[in-house]
Formats: structure tokens, sequence, C-alpha cells
């Protein structure tokens, strides 16, 4: 464990807050907490979080409305549910919405830990070592997960931010949609292929001076989509 390891807390309990966070503080988390579902939507981009415990009541959104998202933007992330609903079917409706684990209250602080560390070496994400890549005038931070172009900061999902960093992994080579996909939506992912180009496009919107006329994010014709790399390397 480093004390880069972040646990994102999703929990409306003030006392359970307080004690999660003294104990993974004590334990070499970097603790971000919220008391409502839908302030840890709109912050979980910046939250960046290594693993993600929620609450099952919350007053704007149940537990696995909320984990059902967050599994949506970020497939890959362990997320752990702590609930005082016991019942056979409220841990099979937690899992199947996309927690890893479910753990009901009281709990003892010595299995939920032991549990974390699992779920941690399982995903293998014990070590923040994220890539810090520059093309031109495009930079990405993973650690930080910040994305600067031509000076400006540069808002993007996590799907986005997954995307671009494969394209500049890989810049100045045509990436197929296959590829893409493979890379950053996984090779289970039985959606529509067009969700490549829809995010592309979201890209251009984001990153390009005319989204029509792209110079940075280039279609090339029956392959694929190449980054380009425009301006001076920071």
């Amino acid at each position: 464990m480093t004390a880069k390891t972040r646990i994102m807390v999703v929990d409306d309990d003030e006392t359970i807050v307080d004690t999660l966070t003294f104990n993974f503080k004590r334990a070499g988390f970097e603790v971000i907490s919220f008391n409502r579902a839908l302030a840890a939507v709109s912050g979980f981009t910046d939250a960046n979080p290594d693993l993600v415990m929620l609450d099952w009541m919350m007053p704007d959104m149940k537990g696995p409305d909320l984990c059902a998202i967050l599994r949506e933007q970020a497939p890959e992330l362990p997320i752990l549910m702590l609930t005082g609903r016991s019942a056979p079917t409220d841990i099979a409706h937690g899992l199947s919405s996309g927690a890893d684990d479910y753990l009901v209250k009281p709990f003892s602080m010595v299995e939920l830990m032991a549990r974390i560390e699992a779920l941690l070496r399982r995903s293998g994400k014990k070590k923040r070592n994220g890539a810090r890549l520059s093309v031109g005038a495009l930079s990405l931070d993973e650690d930080a997960r910040k994305v600067v172009y031509s000076g400006r900061n540069i808002d993007l999902s996590p799907r986005e931010f997954a995307l671009l960093k494969v394209l500049m992994q890989n810049a100045g080579k045509v990436l197929t949609t296959d590829v893409l996909l493979d890379k950053v939506w996984g090779t289970d992912f039985d959606g529509d292929v067009k969700t490549v180009a829809v995010h592309i496009r979201w890209l251009r919107q984001k990153l390009e001076e005319d989204p029509k006329e792209p110079k940075l994010l280039e279609t090339v014709h029956r392959s694929g989509y190449r980054l380009n790399q425009l301006g001076e390397d920071k």
C-alpha cells in the first residue's frame, strides 16, 4: 500500500465517514468522501479513486443505482458496498449492480481492511504509477487526471480520458475501431461499435479549433484514427 492509494467513501452517515476516514488515513490511504450520491457522480472524475466504498441507503439515490453509474464510467474500478441490508436478495442485487464485494454493518475494521487489500490486489491498483504523456502541445497526466492542450485545461469524461491516452500512446499510428474498442472498452464489450466514433467526435469538440476540420484527431479513410503532433513539445 502507498500513501497515494485513494479511497472514495460515499455515505450520508457522518459518524461512519469519520470513522472510516480516520482508519484509512492511519493505514496510509488518501480519502475522499461524499455524503450524497449525486455529488459523488459529479465529483467522480476529479476524485479519480482506486477504490469506491458506498452505502446502500442515501437520501438522493440508492447505492445499487449509484454503483451501476460508476461501473459504467469505470468498468475495472473496485467497488465495495457497505450496508445494513443483509437479506440474500439485497446482497444479490448489490452485486448484480456492479459491486465487487458486499459487507454488512456492523462490521469489523480488520475484516474491512482485509477485503480492501484483496480488492486492490486483484485489480492491480495497489500503486498509482500512471502515465505522463506529451505529444506536441498536448499533455496528459494519468495520476492527476489532467489533460492540457495549448495551455488550456481540458475536462474529459473517464472514457474520453482513456481513449485519448491510448491515442497518445500510439501517436502517429493509425488505430482501427476494433483496436480502440479492445483497449478502451475491453474485449467483452458488446455495445454499438459506433461508440468509438461518438467519443472521437466528443474529443474533437473539446480539442480541435474546428471540429469539422480536425487536424489533431484525424480520420484515416477505411482504416481508423490517428493522433497527430501539433504545436511545440512541452
